[in-house]
């Protein structure tokens, strides 16, 4: 990790800036979902509002959140592991139920309570980046070796993701083992062991695929869109008009026609092409660049903490926000083949901004005590 090193070009309190520049990313996503959801929202729900305010009661709920993240010492987390592992397992196995379980389309993936939805995927990725910060630290002397180090951790993470394939949401299953093999490999295991590792995670990849025609559709679909532009390549080739279109200004906030029923999911899974359609280069490049600032911080803040736990979580949490920005652009651009990946603080999903929200205070919380500690490292 000693090569992130050359990351520390903001030298503002990562407190203040972290803060600043989730609320900025916040703001745009604000304005985007109202304006990317605003005329699906009255044809199907009678109200222009409905999406905005449901986002902005989550909003207040990850602000809640958010604060107590900050000021909750981060060695908790740590404590409190073994419940969160125990208390995320059963959600995972409760949203599989019918009745309980909500399902839309041909997946079960929510969780309603008291009329408040939630998707225990969401609640997984920060529990297993958790579990795996406080593994890497527990088992540091052995990480060496494959049976001893890597291995258990390969067994928790699967049964997991295989209840992630069983909801089915192979997308999130993938973010996560990326992330989750990204700690590990920061962590300083063997080169020979990563790299095995990657080619067996790729195997298990392509027989997902090919065992299941939906997923060898959108492959084919992502691989050559026009082929097939009324089907399986419908939405990227929606998202490349909406992309060709926006120029480098964009067609104004509210003017956006792909929004109009052409592009599927405009408000969640493709907002970003709304946004490029609507603000052009100049506002894909704005949101760009606030979420390479936040990686910046964010790997910098893992950097000087003291201790390696605290180093590992930070390292963690920073790696699943940037690869899930990464794969949003990636799928929305034609990079990656088309899967259901919002985009952090900017598309609609409350479950999302909370967990992101969290997520953020967490990073304070370890700059702020890292800062304070006789140990902390200097820039």
């Amino acid at each position: 990790m000693s090569a992130l090193s050359n990351f520390r070009l903001l030298q503002i309190k990562p407190s203040s800036f972290l803060l600043f520049d989730i609320m900025a990313l916040i703001c745009v996503g604000i304005i985007m979902i109202y304006s990317s959801s605003a005329f699906y929202a009255e044809r199907n729900f009678g109200s222009p509002y409905y999406f905005i305010i449901r986002q902005l009661l989550a909003l207040a709920v990850g602000a809640v959140l958010l604060r107590i993240a900050i000021k909750l010492p981060y060695e908790t987390y740590k404590k409190l592991t073994p419940i969160l592992m125990v208390v995320t397992l059963a959600f995972m196995l409760i949203v599989l139920i019918p009745g309980i379980g909500r399902q839309v389309g041909n997946a079960r993936r929510w969780i309603r309570f008291l009329g408040i939805g939630f998707q225990p995927s969401e609640i997984l990725k920060l529990t297993l980046i958790i579990w795996v910060a406080g593994f890497l630290n527990r088992k540091k002397e052995v990480l060496g070796y494959f049976s001893r180090g890597l291995l258990p951790s390969f067994i928790v993470i699967g049964i997991f993701c295989f209840l992630l394939l069983l909801q089915p949401d192979f997308g999130t299953a993938v973010l996560i083992c990326m992330t989750l093999l990204l700690m590990i490999f920061a962590a300083g295991v063997k080169t020979t062991h990563m790299v095995g590792s990657l080619v067996g995670l790729a195997g298990i990849g392509a027989f997902l695929i090919f065992s299941k025609a939906y997923r060898l559709r959108r492959v084919t679909g992502f691989l050559d869109p026009w082929a097939d532009p009324l089907d399986s390549g419908f939405q990227l080739v929606q998202s490349f008009i909406a992309f060709g279109t926006g120029g480098l200004f964009g067609r104004n906030l509210g003017n956006s026609r792909q929004k109009l029923f052409f592009l599927p999911e405009g408000h969640t899974d493709f907002i970003f092409s709304i946004l490029a359609e609507e603000t052009g280069f100049m506002g894909v490049l704005l949101v760009m660049v606030l979420v390479l600032l936040l990686m910046i911080k964010g790997f910098e803040i893992s950097l000087n903490c003291p201790d390696d736990f605290g180093r590992n979580l930070a390292f963690g949490i920073t790696s699943l926000i940037f690869l899930q920005s990464v794969f949003h652009v990636g799928v929305v651009i034609g990079l990656l083949p088309t899967k259901g990946i919002p985009l952090p603080f900017i598309s609609y999903g409350g479950s999302s901004l909370v967990l992101c929200m969290f997520m953020v205070g967490i990073l304070i919380n370890i700059s702020n005590a890292s800062s304070s500690s006789p140990h902390a490292r200097k820039p």
